[in-house]
């Protein structure tokens, strides 16, 4: 589970999701402000580093990383 906040005024916020080698792997389009969360099945990912980032209005605000191990 991912949480977030979309800032109220925003027209353009997305959830982008990268393997360890900054290809991307999925994007998710957020359409609500205001504190929300996403809930990312990892069944179908290798074990690795992957990174996500948060990007309104076409502007990355916040990248994290993630580790998924068996």
């Amino acid at each position: 589970m991912i949480k977030y906040f979309v800032p109220e005024g925003t027209t353009n916020a997305q959830m982008v999701f990268y393997d360890e080698f900054g290809t991307q792997l999925k994007a998710f389009t957020v359409t609500e402000t205001g504190a929300g969360q996403l809930n990312i099945g990892a069944a179908n990912l290798a074990n690795g580093t992957y990174s996500y980032s948060l990007i309104i209005n076409g502007k990355v605000v916040d990248t994290k990383k993630m580790v998924k191990t068996q």
